[in-house]
């Protein structure tokens, strides 16, 4: 008989009690960890096993290689409270198709065409922050704000104020009641019982008015906006030629929201924050966006001469990627690495930790966007950075999340500089994203 090969295991909790010290950090505690106990361990939780991981060719066979056999994680299953069965969220067969009808939407041509409503909405932005100089903001919400007005106008091509406070409200407070579940998983049974849950409920019930209502108006329309509903309305199955049900639609543009915008907000918050603290890489920036647009907005084609401008982006999602960590469960028993994986544990992906290895970056803890010059990138294993996931669930929209950092990086940058303000903290909060946890309050000049 075959010895099965077990992964190391941390020791510091029993299936019966939560593993608060992950729990209580889990940015630090894999990457301490992973000095201690290797690439690849596991630890109890709740009569599962849940296998950290930072090993390059473990994330290549759990997402890539046999990718079918690792679903989503359980705490996917809590999002779907709020995003439905979305391209986030969905399984098997059906998020095959769904996958195959949206990703030609994201095609570069509709980008593009997308591009200009973009640039409204940044200019638009500009011009209100121009009235607030001076003034101590929280840069995280501010970014919130203007992301979700970005990608309010390029899903519906909405200007309407109230509508979109009343969804980014909406989104926001049922993130904090996910994630409370989702770290609570012995509460879930009574969670019918909260007022909070109560309030959630009513809080999706309005924005499903909202959506539905939107997507009833598009379909009666004989003129239409080119804006991502119109392209979702109009998509078909190139396999069966079928469109989407308004449910599919629905699930599909609240998944684009709420992923899409906060995403985009949480890394721009970032980005400013590290960039008022190393100004040598801000003097850079600054000559770059001289160079290339002179005071102006930068156009589509402008785009990939901008190339500082977008490996600050991508130095800034590596100290602190939106998405921190990719969870997984495996339907059957594995082998991972030589090590058994039992069915149903859980893979807890640390892409925070694994953009902090010392293998990978020589200095690690360092924002240096030359970790990001072209030689550099071809040294490097792809897998070692991935911000956006990867094989075949990679995000569907990295591609518009890019375009729309860079035209809002080089846009802000050109007029306006952030100041922190003094002894306000900043700490990194993992949530379903990788938010500051007292906002980041900084002085416009």
């Amino acid at each position: 008989m075959v010895q099965r090969r077990e992964a190391p295991r941390w020791n510091g909790t029993r299936w019966y009690r939560p593993p608060r010290a992950f729990l209580d950090d889990q940015l630090g505690f894999p990457l301490r960890k992973m000095q201690e106990l290797g690439e690849i361990f596991w630890f109890d939780f709740y009569l599962r096993r849940i296998f950290v991981i930072t090993d390059l060719e473990a994330i290549r066979h759990i997402l890539q290689v046999n990718h079918r056999n690792y679903h989503k994680s359980p705490a996917y299953g809590q999002l779907k409270l709020a995003l439905g069965n979305g391209l986030v969220t969905s399984e098997g067969d059906f998020w095959r198709r769904q996958r195959r009808i949206i990703q030609p939407v994201f095609h570069k041509r509709n980008l593009r065409g997308l591009y200009a409503l973009m640039q409204e909405e940044t200019e638009n932005y500009c011009r209100r922050l121009d009235g607030r100089r001076g003034q101590a903001l929280d840069m995280a919400q501010e970014m919130m704000a203007v992301t979700a007005n970005i990608a309010l106008r390029t899903l519906f091509s909405t200007q309407n104020p109230t509508d979109q406070a009343e969804m980014y409200r909406i989104m926001s407070e049922a993130q904090e009641w996910i994630m409370y579940r989702t770290t609570h998983p012995l509460f879930i049974p009574l969670a019918w019982l909260a007022p909070r849950h109560r309030r959630f409920l009513r809080d999706m019930r309005k924005m499903d008015d909202l959506v539905y209502g939107m997507i009833e108006a598009r379909r009666r329309a004989d003129d239409y906006p080119d804006d991502l509903l119109s392209m979702l309305l109009h998509a078909r199955d190139a396999d069966t030629g079928e469109a989407m049900t308004d449910r599919q639609i629905r699930d599909e543009v609240l998944t684009l929201f709420a992923a899409g915008h906060e995403t985009s907000a949480t890394a721009m918050s970032w980005t400013l924050w590290l960039l008022s603290r190393h100004p040598e890489v801000a003097q850079r920036l600054e000559a770059e966006l001289d160079e290339v647009l002179g005071g102006r907005l930068p156009e589509w084609d402008d785009l990939p001469r901008l190339k500082w401008t977008q490996q600050v982006l991508q130095e800034s999602m590596r100290l602190y990627p939106p998405a921190y960590a990719i969870g997984r469960q495996a339907l059957v028993a594995d082998e991972l690495c030589g090590y058994h994986v039992p069915p149903r544990s859980i893979m807890f992906i640390s892409i925070y930790a694994l953009h902090r290895h010392p293998r990978y970056y020589a200095r690690p803890d360092r924002f240096d966007p030359e970790h990001f010059a072209e030689a550099a990138v071809r040294e490097r294993p792809r897998l070692s950075y991935i911000p956006f996931g990867a094989g075949p669930r990679m995000c569907v929209g990295n591609h518009f999340a890019m375009i729309e950092m860079t035209l809002l990086l080089a846009a802000l940058w050109q007029r306006f500089r952030f100041e922190p303000v003094p002894d306000h903290p900043v700490e990194p909060n993992p949530l379903v994203t990788l938010k500051p946890k007292y906002g980041i309050r900084m002085v416009v000049r």
